[in-house]
């Protein structure tokens, strides 16, 4: 293999390369297990770990519920009720009986003025859906799937004509005027209203399928804007969990910060939806929880902060493209100790010349106060205040489970592991800054000894250390540290039943034969029983964390650093079915190779499958479920995958190395 040039090469003291060479030809790879330790710890004049940014601590707002009439208003047919612009109202909608009536509206705006009508069900029971992908249900019903999936919704129906001012089902009105509340919630939007106003229509379901009672609902009328909104796209996105605490982060965005809300919401019990299908949508119902849990005094306590983790661009040599990595009104965290509680630095003025592109931030939840091992919803909410009227939108609920164990510890804004944010083994008798020394000490010293062979090679030779069109060093650095913080720092869990693990727990099973695809799509969960049995003996030596399970680093930590460093350094990682699924894990949608992208079934309509969340490198999903620790290596490859129009051939080991021949030029 590459083992004596390797070595040779790295005579400066990086190790830890060379053992990962080695590995390649043996039965187990140190780019997955070997760290060097203590007594490599070069002096910290000799090398700078790149850091990101975060930045104040401040409470994350809640003022999220409309303002409401404070008791139902009648809308009935012989009365509708008149809306005024902007104001929210609610009402009674009965159904299943023979109270059953619609609720009816009106609205006065101007010809040619712009109108938004949003329902959300604030209460009441769920109908359940219709398996509209049953084609003999569909002839018996004598109905399409559209027109099924409808009959068990509360429908809105909006005209602007005089003639139909009771309007519904049957009164002949454009798609566009006529809105089923999936999820909880709908809106209408017209281009134009008429002189003589807006006539409005909520009908209870169609097909209530022997489900009877009453929907409190809530409805807005608005000639300024969408007062209301559901996002398509995802916005908020799980870091981690630990026992009683869970780590969330928002969408990317520059200055000025935008108005963000989290709640959190139980999946099962007194304060969660009734039927998550059927109000997972509902800002009404959503917010009245939250406020509920406030007045019985469960809320859990949510705080925010700004992060620039997660917000690099996809690698490329063109940096005047690139977002600073340090944002200007964010300081530098290197030197600073890491946030463990509520430790931040504060904000400083954000100022920019002219032409500069503007930092990109993420805003950052820590929810605490949370039971463990139960099941949790996160909504984020985000608002915007413009002429004294608030416009808010809701994003997709993200779901996770607090962990059962007292062994993982909720970790993030290392200033040595600044991608990492997750559990980590953890002593509960230990002090977290004692265990975060250690890590930190051990992070340097290997990052250090690369650093220093990295300098060997010209990189700042526009000529001579050009060898790639699309990486630079500093990538190579930044994947170098993400991978060494993924192998070094292990990514705790609970233990699990080894049935229910797609890795490997001994290897005794990988024989350089073809594995299955993770057709199953299990986690990649090793449990580390006993003493020693650690990735890194000196978590065990040092930590002393007992029994806990390691979800493994996915994969393609370790090519990355192939993919973005100088062909010199012979980077080697394992192969997925000789020694790999010992030490990593690898998307769930990969083959049976290890790579692969929207392979293994692929992400179904929309990447449903994943929740909707993604549909390629799918390392985490919208339910909860986390396959292997990514590093943000997923987000990364997903940007690159956009950014050329379409998925990065990770196609088995012969197409793998096709792609990095042609991205590392020699």
């Amino acid at each position: 293999m590459l083992v004596g040039r390797c070595c040779a090469l790295l005579a400066v003291g990086a190790a830890l390369l060379c053992a990962a060479a080695d590995s390649s030809a043996s039965t187990r790879s140190s780019s997955a297990s070997g760290t060097s330790e203590l007594s490599a710890m070069p002096s910290r004049t000799n090398y700078h770990l790149p850091t990101l940014s975060t930045a104040s601590y401040v409470s994350a707002n809640t003022g999220l519920a409309p303002q409401a009439t404070g008791s139902a208003v009648a809308a009935t047919d012989a009365k509708p009720f008149a809306l005024n612009d902007s104001v929210t109202v609610r009402s009674l909608l009965s159904f299943g009986s023979n109270e059953s009536e619609p609720l009816f509206f009106t609205f006065n705006t101007t010809a040619g003025q712009p109108v938004w009508v949003s329902l959300s069900l604030c209460n009441g029971p769920g109908i359940p859906a219709y398996n509209t992908s049953n084609s003999t249900l569909l002839d018996e019903k004598d109905k399409n799937s559209k027109d099924l999936r409808e009959s068990t919704l509360v429908g809105l129906f909006v005209s602007d004509d005089a003639s139909e001012p009771r309007p519904g089902p049957d009164s002949g009105l454009r798609a566009s005027q006529v809105g089923y509340a999936q999820g909880g919630w709908t809106q209408v939007a017209l281009d134009k209203g008429s002189q003589h106003g807006v006539w409005i229509g909520v009908w209870p379901p169609s097909d209530p399928r022997d489900v009877q009672g009453q929907y409190e609902v809530q409805l807005t009328a608005s000639t300024t804007g969408s007062l209301e909104d559901v996002a398509a796209i995802p916005g908020l996105y799980l870091d981690d969990t630990d026992q009683r605490r869970a780590l969330l982060t928002s969408f990317n965005y520059t200055a000025p910060p935008p108005n963000m809300s989290l709640i959190v919401l139980p999946t099962e019990g007194r304060f969660s939806l009734t039927s998550i299908t059927y109000f997972n949508s509902s800002f009404c119902r959503i917010f009245d929880l939250w406020d509920d849990m406030e007045r019985a005094q469960v809320r859990p306590a949510v705080n925010s902060s700004e992060t620039s983790r997660g917000t690099l661009d996809v690698l490329t040599r063109h940096t005047k493209n690139r977002a600073p990595s340090n944002p200007g009104h964010i300081n530098d965290t290197a030197g600073v100790a890491p946030l463990v509680d509520n430790d931040l630095a504060l904000p400083e003025p954000m100022v920019y010349a002219e032409g500069e592109p503007k930092p990109r931030v993420r805003k950052q939840f820590l929810v605490d106060g949370l039971e463990p091992g139960q099941n949790y919803t996160a909504y984020l909410v985000s608002s915007t205040n413009r002429s004294g009227f608030v416009y808010r939108r809701l994003y997709p609920a993200v779901k996770f489970v607090t962990k059962r164990t007292d062994r993982c510890r909720l970790m993030y804004n290392l200033a040595f592991c600044p991608e990492l944010a997750y559990s980590v083994p953890y002593n509960p008798s230990m002090d977290v800054n004692d265990a975060m020394n250690v890590l930190e000490q051990i992070v340097s010293s290997n990052y250090g000894n690369f650093s220093a062979t990295l300098d060997t090679f010209p990189c700042a030779d526009e000529k001579l250390g050009a060898y790639s069109s699309v990486t630079t060093c500093e990538d190579c650095r930044r994947a170098y540290q993400n991978w060494l913080c993924a192998v070094a720092i292990p990514r705790c869990t609970d233990l699990v039943d080894p049935t229910e693990s797609a890795a490997s727990q001994n290897g005794t099973e990988l024989q350089g034969l073809p594995m299955p695809a993770n057709t199953q799509l299990r986690p990649y969960i090793v449990n580390r029983i006993g003493p020693n049995s650690s990735r890194q003996s000196y978590i065990d030596r040092l930590l002393n964390p007992g029994d806990y399970g390691e979800l493994l680093p996915c994969l393609l930590t370790c090519e990355m650093v192939t993919r973005s460093c100088p062909p010199v350094l012979q980077w080697a990682c394992p192969r997925w079915t000789v020694t790999a699924q010992r030490d990593y894990g690898t998307f769930a949608d990969a083959d049976s190779s290890g790579f692969g992208v929207d392979e293994n079934g692929g992400g179904g309509p929309g990447g449903l499958r994943w929740g909707g969340a993604w549909s390629c490198y799918v390392a985490q999903d919208a339910f909860g479920h986390v396959y292997c620790n990514p590093m943000d290596v997923d987000r990364l490859l997903r940007q690159a995958s956009a950014a050329h129009g379409a998925p990065a051939p990770w196609a088995g080991g012969a197409a793998l190395a096709l792609l990095l021949a042609l991205v590392v030029l020699f």
